[in-house]
């Protein structure tokens, strides 16, 4: 049996609470799965019916981005020696990097707070109590309602990825939207060149389906990139802000307007070092990196 998948029984709080009401005995929310895979290790999957048509959206998003740009605008203007192979090869990295980055966020264990007992020797004296899951948490941590869990330093669930943003997966979700934002720009430049300096295609079977309807294509792949780099541009903006002042979306919708000796301006540097988990700054973009938490003394501090 895979572990996540079976809810031990609650146990009823009678002491040091006094609400009567059942406490976690299971690291994992029922809304959870945590599964061992050969290779890729423990997985994180939220059990939530719209969450998962969103992510598939997005997969399919993916593959249509990919599949137009290579097969109906790039591979064809390569073979008549228009396209170059290193534009190309380019276009297939930012493809490869985006989809590896939207599987780490989407998998990724978002920063769940773990079940805390005496024997982990963890001053909590300044956490709370979470009212819906009845677990202790740092101060900064939120109750997530779809996957049923408290996040550590949670920014916002975001359903496209079917996962929360948090403290563990930050990195992964920004690397999810630049590398997006790359590959709706190659494929805007990649539609340009198409429209605009590269001849008809000279090699190309006209009776081939993909051919005749190739405008077709290429029109909704330009939509496609169009809107897609407004909206990472919009999400890269805003979270380089949110990083830059320590604070997380969640903190701006409950306050919107927080005064101005309460905001920590740091550096870019810091907040990327501190999100990304150290090691070098080379590595940063890599998805199949591996995190190495570091915690400042005011994670546990700063309010909600």
């Amino acid at each position: 049996m895979y572990e996540g998948e079976v809810m031990a029984s609650p146990a009823t709080v009678v002491s040091g609470l006094g609400l009567g009401k059942p406490a976690p005995t299971s690291e994992y929310s029922s809304n959870i799965i945590v599964k061992k895979f050969p290779l890729l290790g423990r997985l994180h999957f939220v059990k939530d019916k719209n969450g998962i048509m969103c992510l598939a959206f997005t997969f399919f998003y993916w593959v249509y981005g990919t599949w137009c740009g290579l097969w109906v605008v790039l591979l064809p203007h390569m073979r008549d020696g228009q396209a170059s192979e290193p534009f190309v090869a380019l276009y297939v990295l930012c493809s490869v990097m985006c989809v590896c980055s939207l599987f780490r966020a989407s998998t990724l264990n978002p920063g769940r707070v773990p079940l805390i007992s005496d024997a982990d020797n963890i001053d909590t004296s300044e956490w709370e109590m979470c009212e819906k899951c009845q677990r202790k948490r740092p101060k900064r941590a939120h109750h997530c309602r779809r996957c049923q869990q408290c996040v550590l330093r949670m920014d916002h669930h975001c359903p496209w990825i079917n996962n929360c943003v948090g403290e563990e997966n930050h990195y992964a979700f920004m690397q999810l939207l630049f590398w997006a934002f790359c590959l709706s720009w190659m494929a805007f430049w990649a539609l340009m060149l198409h429209y605009w300096y590269y001849p008809a295609c000279i090699t190309c079977d006209k009776e081939l389906f993909i051919v005749k309807h190739a405008m077709w294509f290429s029109c909704g792949l330009l939509a496609s990139a169009i809107f897609m780099l407004a909206f990472m541009s919009y999400g890269l903006i805003g979270q380089n802000f949110n990083l830059v002042m320590d604070r997380t979306t969640l903190e701006n919708m409950k306050d919107p307007y927080p005064d101005i000796e309460s905001i920590k301006i740091r550096s870019e540097w810091a907040a990327y070092h501190e999100m990304c988990g150290g090691g070098s700054m080379i590595f940063w973009l890599l998805p199949c990196r591996s995190r190495r938490g570091i915690r400042p003394s005011y994670f546990y501090s700063n309010p909600v």
